[in-house]
């Protein structure tokens, strides 16, 4: 009779010290990409993932045509705002400025592993699907 006591005991220990290993983070640097009204737009996502709270950059190429916001190309370094975690779903927002004028994208998506998915709002049109991974 002990052994089958032991059993399930040993069984519930197995998963209770398995189960912090397999948590995960949105911590790290990601590159995502998403189709824009220019073709294929690259982001780098620098994340800190603290229990629910994220918080980060998105680093934007921006070139030196319409909407650069400074007629020159280079990267951008936006603050990320609101952003949270729940499982394995994630959102949070940046505020684009340029030429006087502020526009706010919200990010939303899920994330498994090393990839995420998901959806940019905000700005001109509907929903733009984005996809990445983390680096290394």
């Amino acid at each position: 009779m002990t052994s089958r006591a032991l059993v399930p005991g040993l069984a519930l220990a197995f998963v209770t010290l398995a189960a912090p290993a397999s948590a995960q983070t949105l911590s790290g640097t990601w590159e995502i990409e998403s189709q824009g009204r220019r073709g294929a737009q690259t982001m780098t996502l620098s994340l800190v993932q603290d229990g629910a709270e994220l918080t980060g950059t998105v680093t934007l190429a921006m070139g030196g045509r319409r909407g650069g916001g400074g007629g020159g190309a280079g990267a951008r370094e936006i603050v990320i705002e609101d952003g949270s975690v729940e499982g394995n779903a994630f959102g949070f927002a940046i505020t684009l400025e340029f030429a006087g004028n502020s526009v706010t994208q919200s990010f939303s998506g899920t994330f498994e592993g090393d990839s995420m998915e998901g959806t940019i709002e905000g700005g001109r049109g509907g929903g733009r699907p984005f996809a990445g991974r983390r680096g290394s």
